[in-house]
């Protein structure tokens, strides 16, 4: 079970990957508009984008990511469909050591995990690399992976941080 100061400081990390995104998006020229509440929890989209009047799809934004600690979600805790199998058309991880966000095609990823990690279920996060991990008493379907992991996709950028605000 998450603790309410675990959840606090998730809601206020992934609001401050939120801003840099916002900030460099639009540094590039994007249009960024915030989706729907019911967009954000069932679509798995927190923001939409667009270039001179045309859609470029969905982004979800990551924070809170270590460069060897990358969290996928195949089903989220109720079991439904995780973000992995949404509809941004890209995942966007906030990653301060490389300078801002990794930029991933959702769908090139997904096939990368499909491929890639076993489905071996496995109960400890320490043996959760690559491998499909869920927690006790949730209906979660998760993996690690890594930087490497990403960079090895052919969709694979670097979005660096907007540092004109």
């Amino acid at each position: 079970m998450i603790t309410p100061s675990r959840r606090k400081y998730s809601n206020a990390t992934g609001r401050v990957a939120e801003i840099r995104f916002i900030r460099c998006a639009t540094s590039k020229g994007l249009d960024v508009k915030k989706s729907t509440s019911e967009e954000d929890m069932k679509k798995h989209v927190d923001y939409w984008m667009s270039m001179d009047g045309v859609t470029m799809g969905g982004v979800d934004v990551k924070g809170n990511n270590l460069p060897d600690e990358i969290w996928v979600e195949f089903k989220n805790v109720q079991g439904k469909t995780g973000w992995l199998y949404g509809s941004a058309k890209i995942i966007a991880f906030d990653m301060p050591e490389e300078g801002g966000f990794c930029i991933v095609d959702r769908e090139e990823l997904a096939s990368f995990c499909e491929l890639t990690v076993s489905d071996e279920v496995v109960t400890e996060k320490k043996d959760a690399y690559l491998k499909k991990y869920t927690r006790k008493d949730r209906f979660d379907v998760i993996t690690i992976l890594k930087l490497h992991d990403l960079k090895s996709l052919l969709s694979y950028r670097v979005w660096e941080y907007d540092k004109n605000y």
